[in-house]
């Protein structure tokens, strides 16, 4: 996913909601060492990238940035919402390298709901967790966890444990977590 970068001077209100006004959002984007650097995103760009996301996936997408002529990926760090009409007022994006290491909640997806035992017996599947932390390289993060719940029995649970990961990926919660459960 593509999005450019614009300069913009650090300051004023009326400088900032001259930017919301126009549709696109005031943001800053962290570079390595503590340094940052006050940005626009265009509004446009940005909306229709969120649209064509599955929901809850926004904190694995890695973008591919332009700035002043150079390339390089980023990821949404934090987005700031109205309160009332949940148009976004301000965005801070991470600069990234394959090789850092992030810690990052990765969005949880169930297939094979369908085919589910369980819920052939009468029961319900009940999502309890919707994402994962893990300390992870930017390289090898996985964009959502995959769970196959065709094969789950009524009282039957899928948890972390049941998870694929690589060696890389260090999980931030317990391994007896339970992620999926099927219940009356």
């Amino acid at each position: 996913m593509e999005l450019k970068l614009e300069k913009r001077s650090i300051g004023k209100k009326s400088e900032l909601g001259r930017i919301r006004r126009e549709g696109d959002v005031p943001a800053v984007l962290y570079l390595e060492k503590n340094n940052s650097l006050p940005v626009i995103v265009s509004g446009e760009a940005f909306q229709a990238h969120l649209r064509a996301l599955p929901k809850g996936s926004l904190a694995t997408v890695l973008f591919n940035v332009e700035y002043e002529g150079k390339k390089f990926k980023a990821m949404v760090k934090d987005i700031t919402y109205h309160r009332t009409t949940y148009n976004i007022l301000h965005m801070d994006l991470m600069k990234v390298e394959d090789s850092d290491r992030i810690t990052v909640h990765i969005p949880v997806s169930c297939k094979g709901i369908d085919q589910c035992i369980g819920v052939t017996q009468g029961g319900q599947l009940k999502k309890v967790k919707r994402s994962v932390k893990i300390s992870v390289e930017v390289g090898e993060m996985p964009r959502v966890f995959e769970l196959d719940v065709s094969k789950i029995q009524l009282d039957e649970s899928l948890r972390v444990r049941d998870l694929s990961l690589t060696p890389s990926m260090k999980l931030k919660l317990q391994e007896q977590q339970v992620l999926v459960a099927v219940s009356k």
